[in-house]
């Protein structure tokens, strides 16, 4: 099935659920074989050289080398996103291009040395397995907080269905990071909203100097509040109804954090957490990107099994309170690390930026970059004449920090404006679906991870979408009304046109899964998406300037 719907979404229209649900009555009503229209002046057969792409066996090798970097685990500013960035130029410059740069930036780097849950019993001390902690939550030191573990039920049954919807209503969350932290606060003092129910939850209690045992909340929301926003839709296979649905970790890390959040308010000491998943799918469980700006209480995680166990020890011990020590031990500091920069001339000076990011939790997250060296292997092969416009690379450090894309576009931003025509961020690609498919049990369920399309409004960008979209099978064309990837920042910071590729499988945030590399990656999927990127590439290369930049002169 294929839809492709003709500009029906724009910012600003997307308000409330009756118009979602009246978008999706007219996709569904406009189902059929339609396919986007080629690209003008460009005979589709010859648009990419097969004989010029990388293996599958180099593609492989790429995103395996991402596991020599202690594990394919590289935080934001640490020693081994540092040489895995360090490794990524020499790789550039192998490849012949002629100009590669390491720039730097300062990113906080947040080492955890020690995390640790112990339940107290006299003398004695039992240690309870976790499988994570929320980065710069806090520190404890090396001595840890000690304090009676207090049960809050109640917050998994939270209704939080309301937020997406109230979010996409406000229209900010197209304003980034920034806009999507001013929301939130909004709908945590919104006493209508789902997020206010768990504030309630927690000031109703005297929680001051507890260490608060807690059920992560869930967010699931059918595809067709994605789908009813698409400007186009691959489902040939028929597997993303409107109602089928999508729970995955990212959508849960914002529940996350205003959850410690809420506890830090009310005077927790700490937080345990209990991630609604089997030990498989909680294992390294790792959500970075607002502790940074919300204060929390330090926070480690624990599986569903080992949660239940410790909540029904809690359960016996209503007249003695079990005693715990948590640790959370952690090495916070301003570093310099790199982005790497890299530019193979074209005919024009005019160019295409080509983005991903460097740091990430396993080979997944982000082998984005191995995507880019394929195809930067293809275009090194094609002679300049033959190259419409030049080509940057952005592979840029600190995606969990705050740190790198934003100091990069903030430094080259008249150089930026000037020249490039588009931005290209690319993420998480060949990722295979996995699920809970009976109760804990994690498998693949034999398809490809849903895949989003970020496209600008216009007719070219959303043409070339649609045709990217139509090269993927479970893929949908969103406008940009959400905050999906690290390259809104191109959008947000620089007003350049930008078309971001990305996926959120279960494992994305997860490290310490090997099989990410070994298992989950499709591989031959991997090869056909490089192939479709490039495709892409080529097609607007060949557009006017004044097709991709209004006002920009043709050089």
């Amino acid at each position: 099935m294929r839809i492709t719907t003709a500009r029906i979404v724009r910012l600003g229209r997307c308000r409330g659920s009756a118009l979602l649900l009246s978008l999706t009555l007219s996709l569904l009503a406009a189902c059929g074989n339609s396919r986007p229209p080629g690209t003008p002046g460009i005979d589709p057969s010859r648009e990419v050289d097969d004989a010029l792409l990388p293996s599958e066996a180099q593609l492989r090798g790429w995103q395996a080398e991402i596991d020599e970097f202690n594990g394919g685990f590289r935080p934001a500013g640490s020693v081994y996103e540092i040489a895995y960035a360090q490794r990524l130029a020499a790789q550039l410059r192998d490849l012949g291009l002629p100009e590669v740069n390491l720039e730097p930036y300062t990113v906080s780097r947040w080492s955890a040395r020690t995390a640790r849950l112990e339940l107290l019993d006299g003398d004695q001390a039992e240690t309870v397995p976790l499988v994570s902690y929320i980065p710069f939550s806090g520190n404890t030191g090396p001595e840890g907080l000690e304090g009676s573990l207090l049960y809050l039920p109640g917050l998994a049954a939270v209704d939080l269905s309301d937020v997406l919807v109230r979010l996409l209503d406000s229209g900010a969350v197209t304003g980034g990071l920034t806009g999507l932290l001013r929301n939130l606060t909004e709908l945590l003092g919104d006493t209508g909203s789902g997020l206010s129910s768990i504030l309630a939850a927690v000031s109703s209690l005297d929680l001051r100097g507890k260490i608060v045992v807690y059920d992560l909340p869930r967010l699931t929301i059918p595809m067709g509040a994605l789908s009813s926003l698409a400007l186009h839709v691959t489902d040939d296979a028929g597997t993303m109804g409107f109602t089928t649905p999508f729970s995955r970790p990212f959508l849960d890390m914002v529940v996350a954090q205003v959850v410690t959040t809420a506890l830090k308010s009310a005077g927790a000491a700490g937080a345990v957490g209990v991630v609604d998943y089997p030990k498989e799918g909680a294992q390294g469980s790792y959500y970075p990107f607002f502790a940074r700006f919300l204060p929390a209480s330090p926070t480690v995680y624990l599986d569903r099994d080992q949660g239940r166990a410790l909540k029904q020890r809690l359960g016996g011990r209503l007249l003695s309170p079990q005693k715990a020590r948590l640790t959370l031990d952690a090495l916070e500091e301003e570093v310099e690390a790199y982005n790497v920069v890299a530019r193979l001339p074209g005919a024009s000076p005019l160019e295409i930026v080509l983005s991903s990011h460097t740091d990430g939790t396993n080979s997944i997250e982000d082998n984005g970059t191995a995507a880019i060296l394929g195809m930067m292997r293809y275009y090194t092969r094609v002679p300049q004449s033959q190259r419409p416009r030049s080509l940057r690379v952005v592979f840029s450090g600190g995606h969990f920090g705050g740190g790198g894309l934003g100091q990069y576009l903030e430094a080259h931003h008249d150089e930026l404006q000037a020249r490039v025509l588009a931005a290209v961020e690319i993420e998480h690609v060949g990722a295979r679906e996995w699920l809970e498919v009976a109760p804990g049990v994690m498998a693949l369920t034999g398809l490809n991870e849903p895949q989003v399309i970020v496209s600008p409004l216009g007719a070219v960008f959303e043409r070339e979408s649609a045709l990217l979209s139509s090269q993927m099978d479970r893929s949908l064309v969103l406008p940009p009304v959400l905050p999906f990837g690290e390259g809104q920042a191109y959008r947000n910071d620089t007003g350049l046109p930008m078309i971001q590729y990305i996926t959120g499988p279960v494992y994305l945030l997860n490290f310490g899964i090997p099989e990410v590399t070994s298992e989950y990656t499709d591989y031959p999927l991997m090869h056909r998406q490089v192939r479709a990127f490039i495709r892409l590439v080529t097609n607007l290369a060949a557009e006017p300037a004044g097709q991709l930049r209004p006002g920009l002169a043709e050089r």
